[in-house]
């Protein structure tokens, strides 16, 4: 242990004397192939574009060509995201007054969006600026207690809402969003005493009522939306009906199309509430033709969760798979997308510190000395704790196979026996032990695992079902429904097995240790070494020669 951290401390200091002269060849490699990389990927878009725009001209496409239209162009959104990485925000302009309103924007349509910890910091910094109207910062803390709602900090959320409410100084539109919202919240928050629901409906109603009168469609639409949430959840589902029908179209005659695809979804969940899955399914259909799949991500993932549920209760097993698997291309993309972001805010912090870092190194040289010294400590400390669990995963995977060798083995001393009484049995006693089963099958069951037993007819690789049944003296169907019945298996996987089982024989006899683990595979009658393998490690859970290596070591010395 010792000479190994020596030889991790001597590569360390030598890749420090190293790095100063290669850095610059290695910079001028990675530039040409970063420049090859993204003329390759250009012109992939280019010929998904093409075919996309093909696909789409074919007349009458059905519901899963379109929806497999929609996996390719999230796949092409990929590669153009691999070209353009941009700051999560973009460069807000130098105009206070301009910059401050595309702040407050920006972090609408990210909470929109369902991202409050990227619209939280920038509806933070628009409070702490002292020049903006107080109309708008009523409308940003507004925003902030719905950022809070999504990140389920309800408490919080609506204690800042009726601190707003409760001021002389707020618009009617103000007051119409904040009862929006304080309804949202009493309809999220669990374990609260009283009648959450009861407050949802009477702030959405208030809301309503303000919206109304002054004209706030946008409002009224939330509304009628959360009036269409409690009802669901009560079971009255012809006024959750109404209520989502009428804020979805108060939100498309303002074209707010990300709010109107949710009143989409929440009328599908009513239809599904009440048994009514092809209904479900024909809103969420007409849902796909609303918006789009690169803007709206997160809508249209819960688009093809629900018709993924929805196609699996009509019985439609082909389209809810094709569902879920395009719904979980888009959750993976979701979340790939925050994480990316977070990647470009870490990398913006260490080049920032990375410059920091440097500036320090000039006033000091022996400090930066000290730094990379500790550096190397806690490196040789960390690897030194990484081959210390290694080790110890090592050994617990070694006894864990260990184990398994002996069970294995123990298993096949057991199917030894159960095999020479199979083969001392004669064919009157299969007749009278088949009298005595009530199971189908009996007799035929007998003759087939003796013939197995005795003849072991599975080590020959062209071995087929037709000379089981002539060998047997029955029919081809019969002979399938009793394996079927009997081992839950098909034939060849049958036989796959018993060529497992004997292929353990020979790997823990001796006698057979010159011969090669593909010799043997061969030999037990697979004709491929990689089916071999692959079949054997899934059935023993290592592969042929982890076994005979700790099955031989296992034997007592002779």
């Amino acid at each position: 242990m010792k000479c190994f951290i020596k030889h991790i401390l001597a590569f360390q200091l030598a890749v420090l004397t190293v790095n100063g002269w290669s850095q610059d060849i290695e910079t001028e490699a990675f530039n040409l192939s970063y420049s090859e990389a993204n003329q390759l990927i250009s012109h992939s878009i280019d010929s998904l574009r093409i075919l996309i725009v093909r696909m789409n001209a074919i007349e009458d496409l059905d519901e899963m060509q379109k929806a497999r239209i929609d996996i390719i162009r999230l796949k092409t959104q990929i590669l153009e995201d691999m070209i353009q990485i941009k700051p999560p925000f973009g460069i807000l302009p130098c105009d206070t007054s301009v910059r401050m309103t595309s702040m407050l924007s920006i972090a609408q349509k990210l909470i929109v969006k369902s991202r409050p910890d990227e619209g939280i910091p920038l509806i933070m910094k628009y409070l702490a600026m002292d020049d903006h109207p107080a109309d708008s910062a009523v409308y940003a803390r507004i925003l902030l207690a719905e950022a809070y709602r999504q990140k389920q900090e309800y408490t919080k959320g609506i204690d800042m809402i009726y601190e707003i409410i409760g001021t002389r100084d707020i618009s009617m539109k103000n007051r119409a969003f904040a009862m929006n919202r304080l309804a949202a919240l009493y309809n999220e928050i669990p374990g609260i005493e009283g009648n959450k629901t009861d407050s949802a409906i009477l702030y959405s109603r208030l809301c309503s009522s303000i919206s109304e009168s002054q004209g706030f469609t946008e409002y009224l639409a939330a509304s009628q939306n959360e009036l269409g949430s409690c009802y669901w959840k009560i079971q009255n589902f012809d006024s959750a009906l109404h209520y989502f029908s009428s804020g979805r179209d108060n939100f498309l005659r303002i074209r707010q199309i990300p709010q109107a695809i949710n009143t989409y979804i929440n009328l599908a969940r009513v239809y599904v509430s009440m048994k009514l899955p092809v209904k479900a399914k024909e809103i969420l259909i007409n849902t796909l033709d609303l918006g789009d799949v690169e803007k709206d991500r997160n809508l249209y993932m819960y688009i093809y969760d629900y018709l993924g549920n929805v196609s699996y209760e009509l019985g439609e097993y082909k389209n809810a798979c094709e569902y879920g698997k395009l719904s979980r291309l888009l959750k993976n993309q979701f979340f790939n997308d925050r994480i990316r972001r977070q990647i470009n805010e870490m990398s913006a912090k260490y080049e920032l510190d990375l410059k920091e870092a440097r500036i320090r190194e000039e006033k000091g040289k022996m400090k930066s000395y000290r730094l990379q010294r500790n550096y190397l400590v806690v490196i040789a400390l960390i690897t030194t704790m990484l081959l210390f669990i290694f080790i110890i995963w090592f050994r617990f995977k070694k006894r864990t196979y260990t184990r398994l060798v002996q069970q294995n083995l123990k298993s096949m001393e057991l199917e030894k026996e159960a095999e020479q009484r199979l083969i001392r049995l004669t064919d009157d006693e299969i007749r009278d032990q088949a009298a005595a089963s009530d199971k189908p099958y009996s007799e035929l069951a007998l003759k087939f695992e003796k013939f197995l037993a005795e003849e072991r007819p599975y080590l020959s690789a062209e071995v087929s079902l037709e000379e089981f049944c002539k060998k047997l003296n029955t029919n081809r169907t019969y002979l399938s429904k009793l394996i079927n019945d009997r081992y839950h298996v098909g034939f060849y996987d049958l036989l796959f097995d018993y060529r497992i089982k004997a292929a353990l024989q020979y790997l823990n006899d001796p006698a057979y240790h010159h011969l090669s683990v593909e010799g043997i595979g061969s030999m037990v009658g697979f004709k491929s070494n990689s089916n071999f393998h692959r079949r054997f490690k899934s059935k023993i859970g290592m592969t042929p020669n982890q076994f005979r290596e700790r099955a031989l070591k296992s034997r007592p010395e002779a």
